[in-house]
Protein backbone atom coordinates (compact mmCIF):
# COMPACT_ATOMS: atom_id res chain seq x y z
CA UNK A 1 0.00 0.00 0.00
CA UNK A 2 0.89 3.35 -0.88
CA UNK A 3 2.22 5.32 2.12
CA UNK A 4 3.66 8.79 2.65
CA UNK A 5 5.66 7.57 5.72
CA UNK A 6 8.03 4.68 3.86
CA UNK A 7 11.26 6.00 2.77
CA UNK A 8 12.10 4.26 -0.51
CA UNK A 9 15.62 3.68 -0.97
CA UNK A 10 17.57 3.29 -4.11
CA UNK A 11 20.42 -0.01 -4.65
CA UNK A 12 23.48 2.47 -3.81
CA UNK A 13 21.63 3.45 -0.61
CA UNK A 14 20.96 0.36 0.55
CA UNK A 15 24.43 -1.07 -0.23
CA UNK A 16 25.18 1.91 2.05
CA UNK A 17 23.50 0.92 5.31
CA UNK A 18 24.55 -2.32 4.59
CA UNK A 19 28.10 -1.61 4.87
CA UNK A 20 27.83 1.24 7.84
CA UNK A 21 26.20 -1.85 9.52
CA UNK A 22 27.87 -4.59 9.25
CA UNK A 23 30.85 -3.62 7.14
CA UNK A 24 32.17 -3.00 3.53
CA UNK A 25 32.66 -7.57 3.27
CA UNK A 26 28.73 -7.67 3.59
CA UNK A 27 27.84 -7.71 -0.11
CA UNK A 28 24.46 -7.47 -1.67
CA UNK A 29 23.51 -9.95 -3.87
CA UNK A 30 19.62 -9.30 -4.19
CA UNK A 31 16.90 -6.98 -2.97
CA UNK A 32 13.42 -7.13 -3.12
CA UNK A 33 10.83 -4.49 -1.62
CA UNK A 34 8.49 -5.82 0.78
CA UNK A 35 5.13 -4.04 0.65
CA UNK A 36 3.46 -5.57 3.12
CA UNK A 37 3.83 -2.74 6.07
CA UNK A 38 2.01 0.44 5.83
CA UNK A 39 4.95 2.41 8.40
CA UNK A 40 8.45 2.30 7.25
CA UNK A 41 9.65 0.69 4.22
CA UNK A 42 11.39 -2.93 4.64
CA UNK A 43 13.78 -4.73 2.13
CA UNK A 44 14.41 -8.30 2.19
CA UNK A 45 18.14 -8.64 1.49
CA UNK A 46 20.41 -11.69 0.28
CA UNK A 47 24.31 -11.05 1.63
CA UNK A 48 27.69 -12.70 1.13
CA UNK A 49 30.43 -12.43 3.56
CA UNK A 50 28.24 -14.40 5.31
CA UNK A 51 26.12 -15.79 3.08
CA UNK A 52 22.28 -14.97 4.87
CA UNK A 53 19.07 -12.88 4.70
CA UNK A 54 17.93 -10.26 6.44
CA UNK A 55 15.54 -7.63 6.41
CA UNK A 56 15.63 -3.90 6.61
CA UNK A 57 13.88 -1.28 7.56
CA UNK A 58 14.02 2.20 7.18
CA UNK A 59 12.32 4.67 9.71
CA UNK A 60 10.59 7.76 7.63
CA UNK A 61 12.69 11.28 7.56
CA UNK A 62 12.34 13.29 10.56
CA UNK A 63 10.30 16.21 8.56
CA UNK A 64 7.17 13.34 7.31
CA UNK A 65 4.18 14.41 9.25
CA UNK A 66 3.81 11.38 11.79
CA UNK A 67 1.41 10.75 14.88
CA UNK A 68 2.26 11.35 18.06
CA UNK A 69 3.19 8.16 19.56
CA UNK A 70 4.97 7.09 15.95
CA UNK A 71 8.02 9.32 16.57
CA UNK A 72 10.85 6.88 17.62
CA UNK A 73 9.05 3.42 16.60
CA UNK A 74 12.70 2.27 14.87
CA UNK A 75 13.84 1.88 18.81
CA UNK A 76 10.11 0.59 20.44
CA UNK A 77 10.62 -2.37 17.63
CA UNK A 78 14.36 -3.11 18.28
CA UNK A 79 13.64 -2.97 22.18
CA UNK A 80 10.21 -5.47 21.94
CA UNK A 81 12.57 -7.82 19.95
CA UNK A 82 15.48 -7.96 22.18
CA UNK A 83 12.67 -8.35 25.45
CA UNK A 84 10.55 -11.12 23.60
CA UNK A 85 13.73 -12.59 21.90
CA UNK A 86 15.37 -13.52 25.62
CA UNK A 87 12.56 -14.14 28.02
CA UNK A 88 10.36 -15.86 25.74
CA UNK A 89 9.28 -18.84 23.56
CA UNK A 90 7.49 -16.69 21.01
CA UNK A 91 10.00 -16.41 17.63
CA UNK A 92 10.82 -13.00 16.62
CA UNK A 93 13.26 -11.48 14.35
CA UNK A 94 16.88 -11.26 15.99
CA UNK A 95 18.22 -7.60 15.95
CA UNK A 96 21.73 -7.32 13.98
CA UNK A 97 22.43 -4.02 14.24
CA UNK A 98 20.00 -0.26 14.35
CA UNK A 99 21.44 2.99 13.95
CA UNK A 100 19.49 6.31 14.85
CA UNK A 101 22.46 8.70 13.72
CA UNK A 102 20.77 9.24 10.51
CA UNK A 103 23.95 9.73 8.76
CA UNK A 104 23.87 7.37 5.78
CA UNK A 105 19.84 7.45 5.65
CA UNK A 106 17.60 10.63 6.38
CA UNK A 107 15.85 8.03 9.38
CA UNK A 108 16.79 5.20 11.65
CA UNK A 109 16.87 1.98 10.37
CA UNK A 110 17.57 -1.59 11.58
CA UNK A 111 18.78 -4.92 10.45
CA UNK A 112 17.35 -7.98 11.21
CA UNK A 113 17.36 -11.77 10.95
CA UNK A 114 14.80 -12.68 8.22
CA UNK A 115 12.39 -15.71 9.38
CA UNK A 116 10.86 -18.04 7.31
CA UNK A 117 7.01 -17.84 6.42
CA UNK A 118 4.59 -15.81 5.17
CA UNK A 119 1.78 -13.59 6.57
CA UNK A 120 -1.22 -15.92 7.94
CA UNK A 121 -3.86 -13.61 6.08
CA UNK A 122 -2.16 -14.84 2.88
CA UNK A 123 -2.48 -18.31 3.67
CA UNK A 124 -6.00 -19.19 4.27
CA UNK A 125 -6.06 -21.11 0.69
CA UNK A 126 -3.02 -23.44 2.36
CA UNK A 127 -4.67 -24.16 5.43
CA UNK A 128 -6.58 -27.18 5.85
CA UNK A 129 -9.76 -28.08 7.93
CA UNK A 130 -8.39 -28.61 11.49
CA UNK A 131 -5.41 -26.00 10.99
CA UNK A 132 -7.23 -22.53 11.50
CA UNK A 133 -8.56 -23.69 14.67
CA UNK A 134 -4.85 -25.08 15.95
CA UNK A 135 -3.16 -22.14 14.75
CA UNK A 136 -6.02 -19.83 16.86
CA UNK A 137 -4.63 -21.92 20.25
CA UNK A 138 -1.46 -21.65 19.56
CA UNK A 139 -1.39 -18.00 18.53
CA UNK A 140 -3.06 -17.25 21.94
CA UNK A 141 -0.75 -19.40 23.69
CA UNK A 142 2.03 -17.42 22.20
CA UNK A 143 0.19 -13.73 23.05
CA UNK A 144 -0.03 -15.11 26.75
CA UNK A 145 3.66 -15.89 27.11
CA UNK A 146 4.34 -12.17 25.71
CA UNK A 147 3.01 -10.87 28.40
CA UNK A 148 5.18 -12.83 31.29
CA UNK A 149 7.16 -9.67 30.08
CA UNK A 150 7.30 -6.90 32.37
CA UNK A 151 8.49 -3.56 32.73
CA UNK A 152 8.21 -0.81 35.84
CA UNK A 153 6.61 1.81 33.77
CA UNK A 154 3.32 2.32 31.92
CA UNK A 155 3.29 3.90 28.23
CA UNK A 156 5.60 4.36 25.06
CA UNK A 157 8.98 3.58 25.98
CA UNK A 158 9.82 5.78 22.97
CA UNK A 159 7.62 8.61 25.09
CA UNK A 160 7.99 7.85 28.49
CA UNK A 161 5.30 9.55 31.12
CA UNK A 162 6.38 12.67 33.18
CA UNK A 163 7.19 10.59 36.26
CA UNK A 164 7.68 7.01 37.48
CA UNK A 165 5.36 4.95 39.24
CA UNK A 166 2.47 6.78 36.66
CA UNK A 167 -0.81 4.80 36.75
CA UNK A 168 -1.86 3.04 33.67
CA UNK A 169 -5.42 5.05 33.82
CA UNK A 170 -2.60 8.47 33.35
CA UNK A 171 -0.82 6.87 30.63
CA UNK A 172 -3.91 5.31 29.27
CA UNK A 173 -5.50 9.14 29.25
CA UNK A 174 -2.27 10.59 27.89
CA UNK A 175 -2.41 8.17 24.44
CA UNK A 176 -5.75 8.99 23.99
CA UNK A 177 -5.41 12.90 24.12
CA UNK A 178 -2.49 12.73 21.98
CA UNK A 179 -4.64 10.76 19.00
CA UNK A 180 -7.06 13.20 19.51
CA UNK A 181 -4.71 15.82 19.56
CA UNK A 182 -3.54 14.06 16.36
CA UNK A 183 -6.85 14.39 14.79
CA UNK A 184 -7.01 17.94 15.52
CA UNK A 185 -3.92 18.63 13.89
CA UNK A 186 -4.55 16.95 10.42
CA UNK A 187 -8.12 17.96 9.98
CA UNK A 188 -9.62 14.31 10.26
CA UNK A 189 -13.68 14.12 10.87
CA UNK A 190 -14.09 11.70 13.69
CA UNK A 191 -17.04 9.58 13.23
CA UNK A 192 -17.95 10.67 17.24
CA UNK A 193 -17.92 13.48 18.91
CA UNK A 194 -14.20 13.58 20.59
CA UNK A 195 -15.35 15.62 24.03
CA UNK A 196 -17.99 12.64 24.08
CA UNK A 197 -15.98 10.43 23.45
CA UNK A 198 -13.45 11.29 26.47
CA UNK A 199 -16.97 12.07 29.06
CA UNK A 200 -17.92 8.38 28.36
CA UNK A 201 -14.28 7.04 28.78
CA UNK A 202 -13.17 9.20 31.70
CA UNK A 203 -16.64 7.96 33.63
CA UNK A 204 -15.59 4.98 33.60
CA UNK A 205 -11.55 5.48 33.77
CA UNK A 206 -11.73 3.37 37.41
CA UNK A 207 -11.61 0.39 35.42
CA UNK A 208 -8.41 0.94 34.29
CA UNK A 209 -6.90 0.93 38.33
CA UNK A 210 -7.40 -3.14 38.16
CA UNK A 211 -4.14 -2.46 36.01
CA UNK A 212 -0.89 -2.17 38.59
CA UNK A 213 1.85 -4.22 36.42
CA UNK A 214 3.32 -2.59 32.97
CA UNK A 215 2.95 -5.81 31.25
CA UNK A 216 4.60 -5.67 27.55
CA UNK A 217 1.72 -5.55 24.94
CA UNK A 218 2.37 -6.05 21.23
CA UNK A 219 -1.06 -4.29 19.97
CA UNK A 220 -0.78 -5.24 16.13
CA UNK A 221 -1.22 -8.92 16.55
CA UNK A 222 -3.47 -9.45 13.69
CA UNK A 223 -3.35 -11.66 10.78
CA UNK A 224 -0.23 -10.30 8.85
CA UNK A 225 2.02 -9.86 11.33
CA UNK A 226 1.90 -13.66 12.56
CA UNK A 227 4.05 -15.42 9.93
CA UNK A 228 3.15 -19.26 8.89
CA UNK A 229 5.64 -22.07 7.26
CA UNK A 230 5.31 -25.62 6.57
CA UNK A 231 7.12 -27.99 9.64
CA UNK A 232 6.44 -31.77 9.38
CA UNK A 233 3.63 -31.38 7.03
CA UNK A 234 1.51 -28.85 8.54
CA UNK A 235 1.66 -25.32 8.92
CA UNK A 236 2.83 -23.91 12.14
CA UNK A 237 3.18 -19.70 13.44
CA UNK A 238 6.73 -19.27 12.68
CA UNK A 239 7.55 -16.02 14.03
CA UNK A 240 5.66 -12.53 15.13
CA UNK A 241 6.75 -9.20 13.13
CA UNK A 242 6.56 -5.69 13.48
CA UNK A 243 6.46 -4.79 17.19
CA UNK A 244 6.29 -1.71 16.22
CA UNK A 245 3.50 -0.11 17.98
CA UNK A 246 4.42 -2.41 21.51
CA UNK A 247 4.04 -0.36 24.64
CA UNK A 248 3.63 -1.02 28.25
CA UNK A 249 0.07 -1.27 29.80
CA UNK A 250 -2.84 -4.03 30.03
CA UNK A 251 -2.35 -6.60 28.95
CA UNK A 252 -5.80 -6.78 27.62
CA UNK A 253 -4.99 -4.34 25.15
CA UNK A 254 -3.45 -7.41 23.10
CA UNK A 255 -6.83 -8.87 22.75
CA UNK A 256 -7.77 -5.98 20.35
CA UNK A 257 -6.25 -7.16 16.91
CA UNK A 258 -6.38 -10.83 17.36
CA UNK A 259 -9.68 -10.35 16.42
CA UNK A 260 -10.13 -7.02 14.91
CA UNK A 261 -13.07 -5.43 14.06
CA UNK A 262 -15.08 -8.62 15.91
CA UNK A 263 -15.82 -9.68 19.64
CA UNK A 264 -12.34 -11.59 21.37
CA UNK A 265 -15.16 -13.24 23.42
CA UNK A 266 -16.17 -15.33 20.11
CA UNK A 267 -13.04 -16.41 20.08
CA UNK A 268 -13.04 -19.74 21.94
CA UNK A 269 -9.60 -21.44 20.15
CA UNK A 270 -7.71 -18.45 20.71
CA UNK A 271 -8.92 -17.80 24.68
CA UNK A 272 -8.38 -21.48 25.14
CA UNK A 273 -4.14 -20.92 23.97
CA UNK A 274 -4.26 -17.93 26.32
CA UNK A 275 -5.43 -19.42 29.36
CA UNK A 276 -2.99 -22.16 28.97
CA UNK A 277 -0.36 -19.64 29.35
CA UNK A 278 -1.62 -16.98 31.75
CA UNK A 279 -3.30 -19.90 34.20
CA UNK A 280 -6.51 -21.25 34.26
CA UNK A 281 -8.32 -19.16 36.26
CA UNK A 282 -8.15 -16.24 33.20
CA UNK A 283 -11.57 -15.29 32.01
CA UNK A 284 -13.51 -12.25 30.35
CA UNK A 285 -15.62 -10.48 32.91
CA UNK A 286 -17.75 -8.01 31.96
CA UNK A 287 -14.83 -5.37 33.10
CA UNK A 288 -12.16 -7.22 31.48
CA UNK A 289 -14.89 -6.39 28.29
CA UNK A 290 -15.09 -2.98 29.44
CA UNK A 291 -11.37 -2.26 29.19
CA UNK A 292 -11.00 -3.92 26.01
CA UNK A 293 -13.55 -1.69 24.30
CA UNK A 294 -11.39 1.21 25.50
CA UNK A 295 -8.64 -0.38 23.99
CA UNK A 296 -10.41 -0.58 20.61
CA UNK A 297 -11.96 2.52 20.73
CA UNK A 298 -8.03 3.87 20.94
CA UNK A 299 -6.71 1.29 17.97
CA UNK A 300 -9.52 2.59 15.69
CA UNK A 301 -8.96 6.27 16.42
CA UNK A 302 -5.43 5.82 15.49
CA UNK A 303 -6.68 3.64 12.16
CA UNK A 304 -8.88 6.51 11.14
CA UNK A 305 -6.16 9.19 11.52
CA UNK A 306 -3.63 8.28 10.40
CA UNK A 307 -5.11 7.79 6.96
CA UNK A 308 -4.14 11.55 6.47
CA UNK A 309 -0.29 11.89 7.23
CA UNK A 310 0.06 8.57 5.39
CA UNK A 311 -1.87 10.10 2.66
CA UNK A 312 -3.95 6.99 1.57
CA UNK A 313 -6.31 7.18 -1.28
CA UNK A 314 -9.89 8.25 0.10
CA UNK A 315 -11.59 6.17 -1.54
CA UNK A 316 -9.88 2.93 -2.49
CA UNK A 317 -9.56 3.19 1.95
CA UNK A 318 -13.07 3.51 2.53
CA UNK A 319 -14.08 0.22 2.86
CA UNK A 320 -11.41 -0.60 5.26
CA UNK A 321 -12.71 2.80 7.25
CA UNK A 322 -15.77 1.86 7.16
CA UNK A 323 -15.25 -1.19 9.26
CA UNK A 324 -13.04 0.94 11.54
CA UNK A 325 -16.20 3.44 11.89
CA UNK A 326 -18.45 0.52 13.00
CA UNK A 327 -16.16 -1.13 15.10
CA UNK A 328 -16.12 2.00 16.67
CA UNK A 329 -19.66 2.82 17.29
CA UNK A 330 -19.84 -0.73 18.85
CA UNK A 331 -16.73 -0.70 21.24
CA UNK A 332 -18.19 2.87 22.28
CA UNK A 333 -21.72 0.68 23.03
CA UNK A 334 -20.19 -2.27 24.81
CA UNK A 335 -18.16 0.36 27.33
CA UNK A 336 -21.67 2.59 27.93
CA UNK A 337 -22.58 -0.62 29.33
CA UNK A 338 -20.33 -0.16 32.21
CA UNK A 339 -21.43 1.99 34.87
CA UNK A 340 -19.80 5.19 34.96
CA UNK A 341 -18.36 6.93 38.39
Amino acid sequence: MHSATKQRLGPAEIRAVVANALGPEAQVTEVRELTGGTFNAAYRLTLTAPDRVVVLKVSPPPVTPLLTYEHGLMGTEAAFYELVGAATEVTVPQVVAVNYERQVVDGDYLVMSHLDGAGWDSSHASLGPGDHARLRRDLGRLTGSLHTVTGTEFGYPQHPGPSEGDSWRAAFGRMLDDVLADARRYGVTLPVDPEELLTVISRRAWLLDAVTVPVLVHFDLWEGNVLLAERDGRPEISGIIDGERAFWGDPLADLVSPALFGDIADEADFLAGYRSAVGPSFELTPQALQRIAMYRIYLDLIMLVEAVPRGYDPVGHEPFAKLVRTDLHAALDRLREAPAR
